[in-house]
């Protein structure tokens, strides 16, 4: 399984504007092979942070995922909403007990 976490910083003035944006995107996105979770949250300690958690299934899901018209259309559209945007990507691993 592959884990995608994504920090963002929106500018005030977008945050409404991006909120909506992702209600759609993530209609379609949730309907993607290969996609288990994309679960959008706000911050609890700044309103203007935006945090988006996913799960994969695989790694060549998920770049089929960022692939995507909607996803490079998204990519596009949302850039200049945002001071800045980190993405990280993990691997899951078992834990043993």
């Amino acid at each position: 399984m592959i884990i995608v976490t994504v920090t963002g910083k929106v500018k005030p003035q977008f945050k409404s504007l991006f909120i909506e944006h992702m209600a759609d995107l993530a209609k379609v996105v949730r309907a993607e092979d290969g996609c288990i979770t994309y679960q959008q949250n706000i911050s609890a300690d700044d309103e203007n942070t935006l945090f988006l958690y996913e799960e994969w299934q695989s790694e060549q899901q998920l770049q089929a995922h960022l692939a995507t018209t909607h996803m490079t259309e998204h990519f596009e559209l949302a850039r200049p909403w945002f001071d800045s945007v980190e993405m990280k990507t993990f691997e899951a691993t078992e834990t043993q007990a």
